[in-house]
């Protein structure tokens, strides 16, 4: 069954990363499993959103009206955030993780394979995204968060045939890299700007 099938694999990457994350997908079908598996926690999530903040309502006419705009606020956010922004930056990261499994000669397969590793990485963040709006929650997605970053490690290891030790060198590298020229360029914008308003 459509959805069903998806959930069950994405709980199974979730909890045997090791030995179910060696499947190969196409960059369009890596991109449908990622939507597949995204459309019950997102219906999760704009429940919780219009749903929890109007239950504690007092009556208020003024009160529920800034209740009811706040909810639409998060349930539009989460629509975007699931469907738009975590889409896109899944396309970036693996780009970026990728010229750098190139570069350093760790990766021997295409931007495919790291993009579904991305994919199958981002999975245990996705399926319990939900948890944002319910208190306390976002604590325990960072703990999905860390086992996210756990799976990605073994999804790239599978999917770029290679070791685990050095796919999270490639993450960690990757990572410096780009945080030291993010830095960088922050460090100029901030001077080049106080340089003008003198």
């Amino acid at each position: 069954m459509i959805i069903v099938d998806e959930l069950k694999e994405g709980f199974n990457i979730m909890l045997h990363p090791k030995s179910t994350t060696q499947k190969e997908r196409k960059i369009g079908e890596a991109l449908a499993f990622y939507y597949k598996i995204s459309i019950i926690p997102l219906i999760l999530y704009i429940i919780l959103a219009l749903v929890v903040p109007s239950t504690s309502a007092t009556g208020l006419s003024t009160l529920s009206a800034g209740l009811s705009s706040a909810s639409g606020m998060l349930a539009i956010f989460g629509i975007l955030m699931l469907l738009i922004i975590i889409p896109i930056s899944i396309f970036v990261n693996a780009f970026l993780y990728h010229i750098f499994g190139k570069l350093f000669k760790v990766f021997s397969n295409p931007y495919s394979n790291t993009f579904t590793a991305m994919v199958y990485g981002i999975v245990p963040a996705i399926l319990f995204y939900w948890l944002t709006l319910i208190p306390f929650g976002s604590l325990v997605l960072i703990i999905f968060g860390i086992w996210a970053f756990i799976v990605m490690i073994f999804a790239l290891a599978n999917q770029q045939k290679t070791s685990a030790l050095k796919a999270f060198a490639v993450i960690i590298v990757t990572s410096i890299i780009i945080g030291i020229i993010a830095f960088i360029i922050g460090l100029g914008t901030i001077l080049s700007l106080a340089t003008t308003a003198k």
